[in-house]
């Protein structure tokens, strides 16, 4: 049997039962922000992907709950994020990892941060390995190519450290966001897709890996409806698609595709003949159906609290919002097949509401993944 993944969810303000349509969204509140980091931690999550505004505010309500912080390199000096990490550690118990995000050219503006694409790289590596030395207390002067520092005194937080420094998580899918993740990254993390595509990418960055001499742990990004049937788990997937207005996808949708390097709605096409129909789909303003959206068993394009920011319904083959749809025997045997065919050992899930559906994660999946979830009381 494979080994036990870590299965890791969501904290996030935008939630609700169809939280990608402004009309079905919870009010967003801190009180639900809280309410969600202390269900995933009594249910046994590993961890959960967040902001950083709210997670350090969040570790008093839980107990072993990890927290995967996203990061933009060198928007921060190193040696702040540096020291920032250590207070996180100090008072979580060391239960900090960040998630680095290369992220798109008008986001980066947005913070001051002006660098060509191919320039990202040289400077999160320099960025990443100060941040490592540093978190690890060391107080030499550096000047670098893109940072530089003088001497500091040992940080007056002692607290723990976590060997090796704080575990950065990651991606990229280029050549040279393949070297560059081969360089810096703990865990190389992309969104599910078909799994030979999935082999193909992992084959490379495990390579990569290797010849830098350094090992890596690979994760895959996922939502999920899963129920005790597989005909309750479709029934759920599509009612969240009948409750979706097509026009609020229709709305952002040109304006994702653009931002990622894609041509609009109008001139997309995919040699893909399932894609394109989920194109056609849109194009004519309706949402795609559960055939156009099926592309394996118990697998479909869907719809996240991304989409918002991420072309729907994977029509850019990006994998953003694919899911896990079934009885939790077939969900299970999906994710315990690709682990072992793939060398996966994360997953990170969602679904919504985020309470709602990780209580169905870790009531039907986490027995027959081998995760010892702690009783809902």
């Amino acid at each position: 049997m494979p080994s036990t993944p870590d299965i890791l969810w969501y904290i996030g303000a935008n939630d609700g039962e169809v939280p990608w349509d402004p009309r079905h969204r919870f009010e967003p509140s801190f009180a639900a922000l809280r309410e969600q980091a202390r269900t995933l931690d009594r249910l046994g999550f590993h961890g959960a992907l967040t902001t950083a505004r709210e997670a350090i505010s969040l570790v008093a309500d839980t107990e072993r709950l990890r927290f995967v912080v996203p990061e933009y390199p060198g928007v921060k000096p190193p040696v702040l994020l540096a020291e920032e990490a250590q207070v996180f550690d100090q008072y979580s118990g060391g239960r900090l990892i960040y998630n680095q995000v290369n992220g798109a050219d008008p986001v980066l503006a947005r913070y001051g941060s002006f660098h060509s694409k191919a320039e990202r790289y040289a400077v999160s590596e320099e960025y990443w390995k100060l941040v490592r030395r540093l978190y690890l207390d060391e107080t030499d002067g550096y000047e670098g190519t893109y940072f530089g520092y003088g001497p500091r005194y040992k940080p007056a937080i002692a607290g723990p450290r976590q060997p090796g420094g704080v575990p950065v998580w990651g991606t990229g899918a280029s050549p040279e966001g393949i070297a560059h993740a081969a360089q810096v990254l703990d865990a190389y993390l992309m969104f599910m897709s078909p799994e030979s595509a999935m082999d193909a990418l992992f084959t490379k960055v495990r390579k990569a890996s290797a010849d830098a001499g350094r090992e890596m742990r690979f994760g895959v990004l996922a939502s999920v409806v899963v129920r005790e049937t597989e005909d309750a788990a479709w029934e759920r997937f599509e009612w969240q698609l009948s409750q979706t207005s097509p026009e609020s996808v229709l709305a952002t949708a040109d304006r994702n595709l653009t931002s990622f390097g894609f041509p609009p709605l109008t001139d997309l096409m995919s040699e893909d003949r399932q894609v394109q129909a989920r194109i056609d789909a849109l194009r004519a303003g309706r949402l795609p159906t559960r055939a156009e959206l099926e592309y394996a068993p118990n697998m479909a394009a869907g719809l996240t609290t991304w989409t918002g920011a991420e072309p729907p319904f994977d029509v850019a083959g990006k994998g953003t919002g694919n899911y896990l749809v079934g009885s939790a025997d077939q969900v299970a045997d999906r994710i315990l097949r690709m682990s072992e065919n793939l060398g996966i050992d994360i997953w990170i899930l969602s679904g919504w509401p985020l309470i709602d559906e990780a209580k169905y994660v870790a009531d039907l999946l986490f027995p027959r993944l081998g995760v010892t979830a702690t009783p809902d009381v």
